[in-house]
């Protein structure tokens, strides 16, 4: 009842929020094939006023359109699949309706059986803007524009989600160059090499899947602004960093577009601190479907700190390449090839205090340690693509994933217990995949996919325990997985867009293997057998989708037997009601979480901690509920407000020990229960007179959960965040841009043990100017980490000359100039604090010349 008296609120706010501002007037259009003059009822129209700057934009989802515009002079540009970008300049008043001629651009048509270019995709869900709508003139790379993109978010890490959904693809001209590092393109690809972005809904690769239209998938197409073209773009630097000359960095990215031969090549090195590769350089492996069902590797790779990735200026050395080729063999045979290597020295030095506070058992403990990582990783991977006719296409791929890791520390206990590892990490995945599509008729097709992954992984760690103990010890750390799925899925389309589904039989077989010093190895075997039945498709404008799955799991799991049944339920819904757009989706599902139920010999090298023989008996239940409502980006005013639930549910039994001086917990068996609630609002308004944005986001979450062991209740624990940010930016200012965003979190925890509270305030401030050939930009941060301690301030700014040709640009760029200085940070959990002490670094100057050939 409270979860529907929450979205009722939502909802009624979003309605009221909602209003209509300035003058309008009514315009009525159709759009037409100037060929035929059939009606185009797919696509998008884009307004702007006379001097350039971008007003708003209204899909094309009927043969007559009614659309409110602002009472002044308009330009207007229209973009629909398979035609040429039609533009026209307009003027008050509009009387009667207006057709627009659109002319067909040719490059786009079939080619034989191949679906070539633009259509690939189900054609009805696409969105599709020019950057130069978008753009502003602080933009550097195509990110920076995506971030503005309708429906689009692109989160901290580069991660890109449309429609709420996560983006699986970012397209170079309707190719699939990156997969799922596409990161590698968005965040080098400079913003004036492209000039179209396209969003889809339903997306798929392959012809007959999306000519059937059932797919869920998004992704993002980036349209070169030359279909034939080689560009050169990237940046040298040199500069004083922490007092010494010995800053570099280097940065080369090509593409090859040509209609045969597509090519990506991107080479990164630098001891500044950036992270010029898609893969963050303290794990291998990547966010990616390979590794679905793969266990955490037992042994911790090594440094984090709690202010990661925001100042690690000369902490890391840094070496990084990809090459990623496409080649169009023939009309019907496509061939995918994918490298990239990665090496990045790491050090750091850290503090802290630990508090635990247990029943009947509180104790402190301090640690100071130094620690430095040396990863190395390259990966290969071929996919083979023949579409053999229009009723059947193969598939295949293999990938290779092969890395090693060393890692030392130093370690002081409570001054008094020395100690001293050196850790040597190797692992290596092999995954090969062959897939079929047949198609059945022109209403149904069937999909039979093989996957098989292999995995080993090996850490050899020595550990010297100096005064009191003077004890070495020596381990080996074996792990070895593998995984065997074969999926049968038959698509059948009852009414065209509006009934499609789709019956699943999946079968899975897992194997693995976990041994410490060759002896008593874990092992752990499921036999999965899941059959799926999906209904989807959109009843005129209800898009919809429901899953109902019946899994059969057996598990032997060292010797214990164990077996278990589950229906699944999941299903969302679309729509847009009144101008508004409404979302909702629920799901109930057992979680098969492999970190949890597989026996772990885990070594955690604080040289505290060592848990043993980590034994989940049950899985967990996942209940889910997402709610939302917006209104369409078509107005000066935007708002989205959302309302998200989460309950988990699942029990263990565990053998866990801290250390020869304290005992903590034996022999538990625990129930876990959390439950978590959030809601998002954002609301912004664009002042087209003077081309501002104007945002206002904030969160509210609470996160519930209880320890029970042995059938006794440990610990209630409860966790609340609060966050609310305020932001402004300029638009299209002439010269003059800004961006200021001031932001305020707060955030405790609290059960009968321990309690906490913290609250940071963040302000970022963005100045740029822009005359000519010239720009200047100050970007200043300022910080305050929890309660109590002073603001940390810092600072970056630079000065950039444009060559006349634009091809070179010469920047001076200072970071964090202002009162850097040892910084504490706090982490906690449901019977500890933790207190670090962070040494931080990062006063560099440097001068840099950017290039794009």
């Amino acid at each position: 009842m409270n979860k529907i008296k929450v979205f009722i609120l939502l909802f009624t706010i979003g309605f009221l929020s909602f209003s209509s501002l300035g003058q309008t007037t009514k315009f009525r259009f159709k759009v037409v094939d100037g060929s035929n003059g059939k009606s185009i009822t797919n696509g998008i129209i884009s307004y702007e006023d006379s001097l350039g700057n971008f007003l708003k934009y209204t899909k094309i989802d009927s043969n007559f359109i009614n659309d409110d515009v602002p009472l002044q002079s308009l330009k207007i540009s229209i973009n629909s699949i398979d035609y040429h970008t039609y533009s026209e300049n307009l003027k008050p008043p509009f009387q009667g309706v207006k057709t627009f001629f659109m002319k067909r651009d040719s490059s786009y048509l079939l080619n034989d059986v191949v679906v070539v270019a633009k259509n690939y995709n189900y054609l009805p869900d696409t969105i599709s803007l020019k950057v130069k709508d978008l753009r502003q003139t602080s933009d550097v790379k195509i990110e920076d524009v995506l971030k503005r993109f309708p429906g689009i978010k692109v989160d901290a890490s580069g991660q890109i989600f449309y429609r709420n959904k996560p983006v699986e693809t970012v397209l170079l001209d309707g190719e699939n160059l990156m997969e799922s590092n596409y990161k590698l393109a968005t965040q080098n690809i400079n913003v004036g090499e492209i000039e179209e972005i396209e969003a889809y809904d339903h997306f798929s690769e392959n012809s007959i899947i999306a000519g059937l239209g059932s797919s869920t998938l998004t992704a993002i197409n980036l349209k070169y602004t030359r279909k034939f073209s080689y560009t050169q773009s990237g940046n040298a630097g040199v500069g004083v960093v922490d007092q010494n000359l010995n800053g570099y960095l280097l940065n080369s990215n090509s593409i090859i577009n040509t209609k045969i031969v597509k090519t990506f090549a991107l080479f990164s090195s630098n001891n500044v601190g950036e992270n010029k590769s898609a893969i963050n350089y303290s794990d291998y492996r990547n966010k990616s479907p390979l590794y679905e069902n793969l266990p955490a590797f037992p042994m911790s790779y090594g440094g984090t700190f709690p202010n990661e990735g925001k100042l690690k200026l000369n902490r890391n050395n840094q070496l990084s390449g990809t090459l990623n080729n496409i080649f169009k063999l023939h009309t019907k045979l496509t061939l995918k090839t994918f490298s990239n290597y990665l090496s990045d020295d790491f050090s750091n030095i850290i503090s802290n205090i630990t508090h635990y506070n247990l029943p009947g058992n509180s104790f402190s403990t301090s640690d100071d340690y130094g620690f430095q990582t040396s990863p190395q990783k390259w990966g290969q991977s071929f996919v083979v693509k023949y579409q053999a006719s229009p009723f059947l296409i193969l598939e295949g791929k293999y990938y290779l994933n092969n890395g090693t890791i060393n890692y030392q520390s130093n370690q002081l206990i409570n001054q008094k217990t020395g100690f001293q590892s050196d850790q040597l990490s190797k692992l290596k995945d092999y995954y090969i995949e062959a897939q079929s599509t047949i198609k059945l008729g022109k209403k149904s097709a069937f999909q039979l996919l093989y996957q098989n992954l292999s995995s080993n992984n090996s850490v050899n760690l020595e550990m010297n325990y100096s005064q009191p103990l003077s004890k070495q010890i020596s381990q080996v750390v074996l792990q070895n997985y593998q995984e065997y799925h074969l999926t049968g899925k038959w698509i059948n389309v009852f009414v065209p867009k509006m009934l499609i589904t789709e019956t699943w039989y999946q079968y899975l077989d897992l194997n693995q293997e976990l041994s410490i010093n060759t002896n008593n190895p874990s092992l752990f075997r499921e036999y999965r057998n899941t059959i799926r039945q999906e209904a989807k498709g959109n009843i005129y404008g209800w898009v919809y989708r429901g899953v109902v799955e019946a899994l059969n799991l057996d598990i032997i799991n060292n010797g214990i037997i164990s077996n278990y049944q589950k229906w699944n339920t999941s299903f969302d819904l679309n729509s847009k009601v009144l101008g508004h757009l409404f979302n909702i989706q629920y799901s109930n599902q057992l979680i098969p979480d492999y970190r949890k139920y597989f026996i772990k010999d885990t070594l955690i090298l604080d040289s505290r901690n060592k848990r043993i023989d980590s034994l989940q008996t049950y899985f967990a239940t996942s209940e889910k509920w997402n709610l939302s409502i917006s209104n369409p980006n078509s107005s000066n005013f935007k708002y989205e407000l959302s309302y998200n639930y989460n309950k988990l549910n699942g029990n263990f039994y565990s053998n866990s020990i801290l250390t020869d001086y304290f005992t903590i917990q034996k022999n538990q068996w625990q129930n876990y229960l959390s439950t978590q609630m959030t809601i998002n609002g954002e609301i912004g308004y664009y002042i087209s007179t003077i081309a501002v944005n104007l945002k206002l986001t904030g969160s509210h979450s609470t996160f519930r959960f209880k320890n029970s062991i042995n059938n006794g209740l440990l610990r209630n624990n409860l966790s609340t965040n609060d966050e609310l940010t305020i932001n402004a930016k300029s638009g299209y200012l002439k010269a003059f841009n800004f961006y200021e965003a001031f932001s305020i979190g707060k955030n405790s925890f609290e059960n009968q043990y321990s309690i906490f509270t913290n609250t940071t305030y963040k302000n970022l401030l963005q100045l740029y100017f822009k005359k000519n050939k010239w720009k200047s930009f100050v970007q200043i941060n300022s910080y305050q980490f929890y309660t109590g301690e002073k603001f940390l301030h810092f600072i970056n700014a630079g000065f950039e000359v444009i060559s006349r040709d634009k091809k070179i640009t010469y920047t001076l760029d200072a970071q964090n100039m202002l009162n850097i200085k040892d910084r504490s940070f706090i982490s906690i959990n449901d019977y500890s604090r933790t207190e670090y002490k962070n040494f931080l670094v990062g006063r560099s100057i440097l001068l840099k010349v950017e290039f794009s050939f």
